[in-house]
């Protein structure tokens, strides 16, 4: 072989410059693609912790979505022959059958809560205080509907975690409204994006809610579950329930501010949809209940009663009026109203030692009561009386000498009353010491009359029809029973009980025994012992088994 042959054999191909600026940008656009990849990955989520915290998809999570969209986009244009390549192999499609089979576990899970979701009736809320349910009232007012019913709410997570914790549950409790029945809809709109919607409903603060019915409409504020509960039936019904408090007396009144008014009372009346106005009998010349009066409150009259406004409210008993009635120790005992029903109040103050509100005997508290509807759901509650008035519950039954084995008439039947320790102070000015004469043992506090109750029943006749209408009464021995003062001294179950008992006058029943929903705190207390135990485990205990696992794993593995 020549020497121009070698040299000619030995000779490499000069490359051409142009393929390789070529390859330099292709391998650039490679690098940028991947980096392009990453990035899209974490834009995609930025966006996901974005929206999942705020909830809005306004135009800072619609900028990060559309620029994480064009990276991906630029990633998937120069690296698709690469990533078809991969998907061929073996580990490919492994990973893939595993995705699969993961997407379709979660697939049945997804599929599983949305059968229970809307169907309440199989879950089970297993809170102490249920609290992720609603009240068995409420379903029956939402399930019983016979008219279609619209709330369009306004409600904004805002900016701090309380504010968002709120948002979240109004949005839980709506959701549970809609699932209750299909004659309600329930409509959502964020005032920050939808202004239209805001000055068509004139909506000044959030959450603002809007309850529709035919042309009938209601604005709630707020949105707690006494308040829906009761703008539903309020525009479905087309009425409210008026609700009068008699005045000029001495009377607490709900106008009045300050410690000695009624202001949260009233408040809670308005806003389950109650008309609240008062009532001054005596500016008339002849005084006269109004006849839209479903409950008339007498709160704690301090001087006597006019002998023609005395008339008028026995008119309107006659009439199968409701009366709230809150008496006062140095009041008047209203006996004309009481006594022919059974209650006469006693001449003195309540003074229970082993039952003391904070240990204050003269504010006795309940905290055992009777099967009543004005006192369903106070278990969880204590009801405190400050200066109480006790009441004796007397037998008033009218014996036909004719028929012996006749039943007594309807009687008051006590709601809830003072421990065996307790007696009534005739003479609390000179100290409160109990004497021979006092009255003592358990008293009533509160009692309850219906008159529409099932009338007596002879021996071997059959059960006579029950009477559809009649006369209701809730007595109290405490004027103050609702007043800001006794509310401010803490958690009672007083307010819960004055509203239950309207509603059960007002024949509202429905409403009956919707607590308010409070967060009970937990909280776990140790002793020394115990606090040592815990620190020995976790700084001793945990660290050296986990130490000794390391240790066996490597002694293994060498």
């Amino acid at each position: 072989m020549s020497d121009e042959k070698k040299h000619n054999a030995v000779r490499r191909p000069t490359s051409d410059p142009r393929f390789e600026a070529e390859e330099t940008q292709a391998s650039g656009v490679a690098v940028a693609a991947r980096w392009a990849g990453w990035a899209a990955g974490l834009g995609a989520l930025v966006f996901l912790l974005w929206f999942a915290v705020t909830r809005t998809f306004n135009l800072g999570p619609q900028i990060v979505l559309g620029v994480t969209a064009a990276l991906a986009v630029f990633y998937l244009s120069v690296h698709w022959r690469s990533l078809v390549a991969a998907g061929r192999t073996r580990r490919a499609r492994l990973g893939t059958s595993s995705v699969v089979f993961v997407l379709f576990v979660l697939g049945i899970l997804v599929l599983v809560n949305i059968i229970v979701a809307r169907r309440p009736y199989i879950r089970k809320d297993l809170t102490e205080d249920r609290r992720f349910s609603l009240s068995q009232q409420t379903e029956q007012v939402i399930r019983g509907l016979d008219k279609e019913v619209t709330i369009v709410a306004f409600t904004d997570p805002g900016s701090t975690l309380q504010q968002q914790m709120q948002h979240e549950e109004l949005m839980s409790r709506l959701r549970e409204y809609n699932m209750l029945s299909p004659k309600l809809e329930v409509t959502t709109y964020d005032p920050r994006l939808d202004g239209d919607k805001v000055k068509e409903y004139d909506v000044m603060s959030v959450p603002t809610l809007i309850v529709k019915s035919g042309e009938r409409e209601e604005k709630v504020l707020g949105g707690s579950e006494e308040q829906l509960t009761s703008t539903i039936l309020a525009v479905t019904t087309g009425k409210k329930t008026k609700v009068y408090f008699l005045q000029g007396h001495g009377e607490r009144s709900p106008e009045e501010p300050g410690p000695r008014g009624m202001g949260s009372f009233k408040a809670n009346l308005e806003n389950q949809q109650y008309e609240v106005e008062t009532l001054e009998l005596y500016t008339e010349e002849e005084p006269k209940v109004p006849g839209d009066c479903a409950v008339l409150v007498i709160a704690g009259p301090t001087e006597p009663i006019g002998e023609k406004e005395m008339q008028a409210l026995i008119d309107y008993q006659n009439q199968n009026g409701n009366l709230l009635v809150m008496l006062e120790p140095s009041g008047p005992d209203l006996s004309e109203l009481l006594s022919p029903y059974g209650i006469k109040p006693y001449d003195g103050m309540v003074v229970d030692p082993q039952r003391g509100y904070f240990r204050a005997a003269y504010i006795p508290t309940a905290t055992n009561f009777a099967d009543h509807p004005t006192t369903r759901g106070l278990e969880q509650f204590q009801t405190a009386l400050a200066t109480a008035r006790g009441l004796e519950i007397v037998d008033t039954s009218q014996q036909d000498p004719m028929t012996p084995g006749m039943p007594p008439m309807q009687n008051a039947v006590t709601l809830f009353e003072t421990s065996g320790a307790a007696w009534v102070e005739t003479t609390p000015d000179e100290g409160m010491s109990q004497d021979p004469d006092e009255p003592s043992g358990r008293i009533a506090l509160a009692a309850a009359v219906d008159t529409a109750s099932t009338p007596p029943q002879m021996p071997g006749m059959p059960e006579p029809p029950q009477q559809e209408e009649g006369m209701r009464m809730v007595v109290v021995g405490d004027g103050d029973l609702v007043t800001e003062e006794i509310l401010n001294l803490g958690p009672t179950g007083n307010l819960y009980f004055a509203i239950n008992s309207v509603n059960w006058l007002a024949a509202n029943e429905k409403l009956i025994s919707i607590p308010p929903r409070e967060d009970t705190p937990r909280y776990v207390t140790m002793n020394s012992t115990q606090q040592k135990l815990v620190w020995v485990i976790t700084v001793a205990v945990v660290p050296l088994l986990i130490a000794i696992a390391g240790f066996t794993v490597w002694y293994r593995r060498r």
